[in-house]
């Protein structure tokens, strides 16, 4: 059993980032996929012996055939469908398919309606998008009750993680094995499009097949690769999946939360979403999405979010050599831990105020703006007076996420950042922007002020609130 220390500091965290070339994540990748996604032991191998590297170039010691290499193979395809054009056509998707399910919704209209669980509402609606915007629209239609196997296997996860015994948690590994089977059923209904000799489909076409060129990508890839069965391949789509939405989606909720049960703050979202509407006199709203996610306000409270509900663990180990942290060795092989909950929620690190308007277990919607003449930094370390050349010239706030290195890390740090970092914000403000549009919301007077995070999920994520958030819900009239 290996040391592990872990790491608070942000100078010391800091310092880890900087070693990442000598950094290796692999307990975390035999944690996926042994553990969290039942991937197969052969293809968990064939995975976790690729040692050709994330880069064009395989590693000088990589002996290794082009088409053998997954873990290069794989990053490619997420890289195209996570930057560039290829997140633009996503996020637009995703925007589109959740507008359209919201406007949809059965039950709701301009009369009030109660709510046993917003979160599930919210929940059950954003996965549906999301899942359809990747992955097209067969994966649900041939599997009518995926959404709900989803989310019992999501729930599962700790005990998966933990590595019970399957004959302890049963429950656990059926839900996980449930799911596997669903997106099995959905490779076999995609994969005879792979073999047509029509190879050359047009982008409509792909999308209505596979969902994405991201899919038909992955299945091309690992048809090449005699290791990765069946249920491998449905494994790493489960993965797939899961990071998609396990994490975005209770963000999105506590989001949504904060600003409907904040009155004033509602006004002012409302405001700055109101803004980037393309068709304002439209049933379904369309926004602006690049104009959306730069907004001040809508960008402080989503960072916000992050920094109060969202608790990751990130493991590393030296690869090569010990590694220094100031006073500190850290031996080769040990492992390295950095906790984001217990940074994001040190009052010795962030700006915190005894009043409470501004304690750092506090959801504070201006914590990241800056606004002119005024000094308040949001971290211990950041200068008094704020950089009046990054306010707007109306005077009005800017955000900003500046000095945040080392303090900040909801998607990770170093050379192993979320790769869906930038879908997520778009996904998360996006869901905002339209429930704040679609509905008007009242949280019950039990649920208003005592809402709470799940810590049972500590370090596996964005918590989930403890218990159900009854509510009321109407419709708007746009």
């Amino acid at each position: 059993m290996s040391d592990i220390y872990i790491v608070t500091g942000p100078e010391y965290i800091n310092m880890v980032w900087k070693q990442s070339h000598n950094l290796r994540s692999e307990i975390y990748r035999r944690l996926v996929v042994y553990n969290m996604f039942g991937m197969p032991d052969d293809a968990a191998q064939f995975y976790l012996s690729d040692d050709s590297g994330i880069n064009m170039t395989p590693s000088p010691h990589a002996s290794i055939e082009p088409s053998q290499r997954v873990k290069y193979l794989t990053h490619q395809t997420m890289s195209k469908l996570l930057t560039g054009p290829g997140l633009t056509i996503l996020a637009e998707k995703f925007a589109a398919n959740l507008a359209e399910q919201f406007v949809a919704v059965k039950g709701v209209t301009t009369e009030w309606r109660d709510l046993p669980d917003l979160y599930t509402f919210m929940r059950d609606e954003l996965f549906r998008a999301t899942v359809r915007s990747i992955c097209g629209e067969n994966l649900l239609n041939l599997n009518g009750s995926f959404c709900e196997d989803f989310w019992v296997f999501d729930k599962a996860l700790a005990s998966l993680a933990k590595r019970f015994p399957r004959w302890t948690v049963p429950s656990a590994y059926a839900a996980r094995d449930k799911c596997i089977a669903e997106i099995r059923i959905w490779h076999e209904f995609i994969r005879p499009y792979l073999e047509d000799e029509n190879m050359n489909r047009t982008p409509n076409e792909i999308s209505k097949i596979f969902g994405t060129e991201f899919i038909k990508s992955r299945q091309e890839m690992w048809s090449k690769m005699d290791r990765m069965s069946p249920q491998a391949m449905a494994s790493e789509d489960l993965g797939v999946i899961w990071g998609a939405n396990g994490n975005s989606i209770p963000t999105a909720f506590w989001l949504v939360l904060e600003v409907f049960r904040n009155p004033s703050l509602l006004v002012k979202v409302r405001k700055e979403v109101a803004g980037c509407l393309r068709t304002p006199q439209s049933v379904q709203p369309s926004f602006d999405l690049p104009s959306l996610c730069s907004k001040p306000l809508l960008q402080s409270i989503y960072t916000e979010t992050l920094r109060l509900y969202v608790s990751t663990s990130m493991i590393r180990s030296p690869e090569n050599a010990d590694i220094k942290l100031g006073p500190w060795i850290i031996p080769k092989g040990a492992l390295i831990m950095i906790p984001s909950f217990v940074v994001h929620h040190n009052k010795a690190l962030w700006s915190d105020v005894s009043d409470g308007s501004r304690s750092v277990d506090t959801f504070c919607p201006d914590r990241f703006l800056r606004y002119p003449g005024l000094s308040q930094p949001i971290t211990t370390r950041a200068p008094a007076i704020p950089d009046l050349r990054k306010v707007d010239s109306s005077g009005a706030p800017s955000f900003s996420s500046e000095d945040l290195s080392g303090y900040f890390m909801p998607y990770g740090g170093g050379h192993g950042m979320c790769p869906g970092r930038h879908f997520a914000k778009q996904e998360i403000i996006n869901a905002l922007a339209i429930m704040v549009t679609l509905f008007d919301i009242e949280l019950s007077e039990t649920a208003a002020g005592k809402v709470r995070p799940d810590m049972g999920g500590f370090g596996m994520g964005a918590l989930k609130p403890k218990g159900k958030v009854a509510a009321r819900i109407r419709r708007r009239k746009i």
